[in-house]
């Protein structure tokens, strides 16, 4: 095998399926023994990183430890320095250098690059696949603090460092940690604060995409202002998304402040604010029409029904076929009101039907010129 530049087209296609692959297994967890579909039952994180990378196109073998990442990559794609920006699909390597288990001590997922820090998706973190953001100034994860020596690359697009050629020495341990950006204290800067925000929204931020059968909860990226930017689309109306989300932040124990949210839902259903009205003459034979009630969030459909009722206006019951917007009275309406219910729709669904007041009493056919009575249908 040699090494070999791919086209930046394909490259780029690659990093995207890593990343698509590794957000879909957000959340998945083993059961405390270290047993996965990654791999063997042990120490995962590795395994999780060659399992995403296979699954997209890159011909790695699975790789149980970290270092051998490190050794992959610079045989046949590239390694970044520490002190590199990375690219949206490399794996980040902790610790202080691939020679041993003492010293490469994790991997994950590098899934955004921000002023002073990395987003990260990261398998066998406290058990599962988690997301996690990654200050650059001190490299820190939960459970396994430490530097980072490197970043791997998935495929040779030509960003990084030369390859070395398999079976080359391996770059000499370090005998101190490398603390990425270290130098003199500085005053905070902006994008330290916008750190801090963000590793405020962690809790949450981690475990999306959240999915249920009517939601999607995704993170989008952050913001100028370190606000973690959340896409909620659902096929429930705003309102009943709006509770989804806030549940989802229970669930997370995160209060939510650190978030700039955007919805995608169809809107609510419509609202009635006053009923239909009738118009017409209320005689056997004659059109009566309706006319819309008024209704919030813009109705685009209506339907209708029309009801036989009382001398009263009141033991309505509904007319079988009278579901337009006019209606002929016939000689069963003799004696009764008539009422019609309005029903809005919008791409939200229906609203609650709106029922009219009654009309008058429907009297007989009024007489025709001659003095005669018509009991004609128009």
């Amino acid at each position: 095998m040699f090494w070999l530049a791919v086209p930046a087209a394909s490259a780029t296609d690659t990093r995207h399926r890593v990343l698509s692959l590794a957000e879909q297994e957000i959340g998945y967890h083993d059961y405390g023994d270290w047993c996965t579909k990654f791999g063997p039952c042990e120490a995962w994180c590795s395994l999780f990183v060659t399992w995403v990378w296979e699954r997209a196109g890159v011909p790695v073998p699975s790789l149980a430890f970290t270092g051998y990442l490190y050794d992959w990559a610079s045989a046949w794609t590239y390694v970044r320095s520490p002190r590199d920006v990375p690219e949206l699909g490399d794996v980040v390597l902790f610790g202080t250098g691939p020679e041993s288990v003492y010293t490469s001590l994790h991997t994950g997922i590098v899934e955004g690059v921000y002023p002073g820090y990395l987003v990260t998706i990261e398998g066998d973190s406290l058990h599962a696949v988690r997301r996690y953001v990654v200050p650059l100034r001190n490299p820190q994860r939960v459970g396994e603090p430490g530097p980072i020596y490197a970043y791997a690359s998935p495929v040779a697009d030509g960003y990084g460092l030369a390859p070395r050629r398999p079976g080359s020495t391996r770059f000499p341990a370090r005998a101190t940690a490398v603390i990425v950006h270290q130098g003199a204290a500085q005053p905070p800067l902006t994008e330290e604060q916008r750190l801090v925000r963000a590793t405020v929204a962690l809790r949450a931020f981690q475990h999306m995409p959240f999915r249920s059968n009517q939601v999607l909860i995704s993170w989008t990226g952050v913001n100028r202002q370190g606000l973690v930017e959340v896409q909620v689309t659902s096929t429930m109306p705003l309102s009943s998304a709006r509770r989804a989300w806030q549940a989802f932040l229970r669930r997370s124990n995160d209060a939510g402040r650190a978030y700039a949210v955007s919805f995608q839902t169809p809107p609510d259903p419509p609202l009635s604010s006053s009923p239909p009205s009738i118009s017409g003459s209320t005689s056997v034979g004659q059109a009566l029409t309706e006319s819309h009630g008024s209704w919030a969030n813009n109705p685009t459909a209506y339907t209708y029904q029309w009801e036989d009722c009382d001398a009263t206006g009141q033991s309505c019951s509904a007319i079988g076929g009278a579901t337009g917007q006019t209606y002929v009275l016939t000689a069963n309406d003799l004696g009764d009101t008539i009422r019609v219910q309005e029903t809005a729709s919008n791409a939200g669904g229906p609203g609650q039907p709106e029922t009219s007041a009654a009309t008058s009493v429907v009297g007989p056919t009024p007489p025709g010129p001659s003095g005669s009575q018509s009991g004609a249908r128009s």
